[in-house]
């Protein structure tokens, strides 16, 4: 009898230390299997502990990811001061859709903090993340950029001081024609990058002083490229090209395409300055892939310098790029007196119009 026990307490020590060895070899298994059953809490995962996450966090971008806590469920999040929520979601929006994710919920909140918004998504890999974005006390590197560009023009030559003496890159709006009038003071000037600012049809403006330089819907393919190729020629180095005037013809989708190829064999980009709800140049420009941007220049007629200048910071703030476009004048000067201090403050650097037409 003694034997037998024995024997049965043998088998059950074998058991129990085969059991272990088992769970000890299939650790995660047996922890799944317990946090299956509701037996065991799963530990939170980071955002940056899975390798989509990290992209994620670097495309959007984010500063720091803090883990839950027992009074805020969501991870947490910090952006860099100087764009908005909006924009923020929007990369993100765009990074989880092109991935497989889905976004579930956007929503902005306040809280003692300030603003925050709670930002619920499924990754591509199935996991649903509940976070909170929350703006930090820093700026994120470059957070925003802005490209100032002026008017070129006869008065040009008294303003070479000014010019020089800015302390961030700029970019000259020149018309072709023009250029005889001012070539002196562009010889003043230590740097800047160059545009061509080409006339062309509008339904206001009837302007005989650029009738052999001006863009006509009426003109054939060649006539039309022949006028681009020569604007480029006078305008040596041009980056790319801005409209002026031209209500009427960036209404032409042929136009354009005539306007765009010499443009899109040089690498060159097209900046549509008209405000023309009705204007076709974007969606040209996505047919051949041109980089082309749609911008409002300064317009005397419907605000202040001032106000101007504070609203293009506003949409480098928000939008994380904007490009600032100002005649050369006393005025001009005067109102961007503070804009390299301003620009700073919100987190928002000065690069050259090409840069900001640079593919994200």
């Amino acid at each position: 009898m003694k034997n037998k026990n024995l024997i049965l307490v043998t088998i059950c020590i074998a058991i129990v230390l085969l059991g272990v060895s088992f769970v000890l070899m299939n650790q995660e298994a047996f922890d799944n299997t317990l946090i299956a059953t509701g037996l065991k809490k799963s530990k939170p995962m980071l955002a940056d502990a899975d390798p989509y996450m990290k992209k994620l966090l670097q495309e959007i971008p984010v500063q720091k990811v803090l883990p839950k806590k027992k009074k805020n469920p969501r991870e947490i999040w910090k952006v860099g001061r100087g764009i908005s929520y909006p924009n923020y979601l929007l990369k993100a929006q765009r990074h989880l859709e092109k991935h497989g994710g889905k976004v579930l919920s956007m929503e902005e909140v306040e809280s003692r903090n300030g603003s925050v918004v709670d930002f619920d998504f499924v990754a591509p890999f199935g996991d649903t993340f509940y976070v909170q974005l929350q703006v930090a006390d820093s700026f994120y590197n470059n957070t925003s950029r802005l490209a100032v560009a002026f008017y070129a023009s006869k008065e040009l030559s008294g303003y070479a001081d000014e010019l020089n003496g800015l302390n961030f890159p700029y970019s000259l709006l020149i018309t072709p024609s023009e250029i005889s009038s001012f070539k002196a003071g562009l010889t003043k000037l230590n740097q800047y990058e160059s545009v061509v600012w080409l006339p062309m049809e509008d339904k206001k403006l009837r302007s005989k002083s650029f009738s052999k330089s001006m863009i006509f819907i009426h003109q054939s393919q060649s006539e039309i490229q022949d006028i681009v190729t020569d604007a480029l020629e006078k305008v040596p180095h041009a980056q790319g090209i801005a409209t002026r005037f031209g209500s009427r013809a960036v209404e032409q989708q042929a136009l354009l395409h005539a306007i765009f190829n010499p443009l899109q064999e040089r690498n060159l980009w097209f900046m549509d300055l008209t405000k023309n709800r009705y204007s076709r140049a974007e969606d040209v420009c996505e047919d051949i892939h041109l980089k082309c941007r749609t911008e409002s220049p300064f317009d005397p007629s419907r605000m202040t310098h001032a106000v101007y200048v504070s609203r293009v910071l506003k949409t480098a703030r928000r939008s994380g790029k904007a490009i600032l476009i100002l005649p050369i004048s006393n005025a001009s000067f005067k109102a961007i007196e503070n804009l390299e201090a301003d620009a700073t403050a919100q987190g928002t650097e000065f690069v050259s119009l090409s840069n900001i037409f640079q593919t994200e």
